[in-house]
Order: structure tokens, then C-alpha cells, then sequence
């Protein structure tokens, strides 16, 4: 095998690794938010989300999910910007609620066994 095949299998199993950890990534990230839910207010509920976000963001564009990587940057963006303007409404609450759902019908279906 040469080099570059080596690498596009290696790649191509990291991929798969990817999407095989998709459903458990949005899992977690589903009981991060509902835990901003039950306190709307805590910090540290929110930078689990938004760290959960960031990871996936860049996950998923290395391995071919562009859109649901934009779409998980610009979910982090909301969190950023209401961390920082300590904005804890129930509007944007709702609004990154609906946002996580949208996010989750992104996620391609599982590889068949």
C-alpha cells in the first residue's frame, strides 16, 4: 500500500469513528442544554454546551459535515454572545433549542451494520 492510500484509509476510518460517535456528541450535548433549562443562569451549564458545540464544529468539518459544522459554530456564537452579555432570557433559551433540534436532523444516518 503507498503512502497516500494509507493515509485515505486512516482518514477514512477516523470518519467513520466520526460519525459512529455522532449520536453519543448530541447526547450529551441534549443534557447540557437540559441542564441550562433547569437553571437558566449557571455559567458553567452553558460552557459545557458551547465547549460540546466547539468540538463538534470542528469535527465535523475535518470529516466531511461542513454544513452541520457551520451550524454548530453559529450555535456557539449565540452561547458566546449571551455569555458574555449575561443574557439568560427565555427567548434565547427557546432560540438555541430550536437551533440544537435543526442541528440534529443534520446528523447523516448510522452506517449499516
Amino acid at each position: 500500500m503507498s503512502a497516500p492510500t494509507d493515509l485515505q484509509a486512516k482518514l477514512a476510518l477516523l470518519a467513520q469513528g466520526f460519525r459512529t460517535r455522532l449520536p453519543a456528541r448530541f447526547a450529551q450535548m441534549n443534557a447540557a442544554y437540559a441542564l441550562c433549562q433547569g437553571d437558566l443562569t449557571d455559567r458553567t451549564h452553558w460552557e459545557e454546551l458551547y465547549r460540546l458545540l466547539h468540538s463538534l464544529g470542528g469535527a465535523a468539518g475535518t470529516f466531511g459535515a461542513a454544513e452541520m459544522g457551520l451550524a454548530a459554530r453559529r450555535i456557539e456564537k449565540k452561547i458566546k454572545t449571551m455569555l458574555a452579555q449575561t443574557d439568560w432570557s427565555i427567548e434565547n433559551l427557546n432560540d438555541i433549542g430550536a437551533d440544537l433540534a435543526a442541528l440534529a436532523h443534520m446528523m447523516p444516518p448510522a452506517p449499516a451494520a
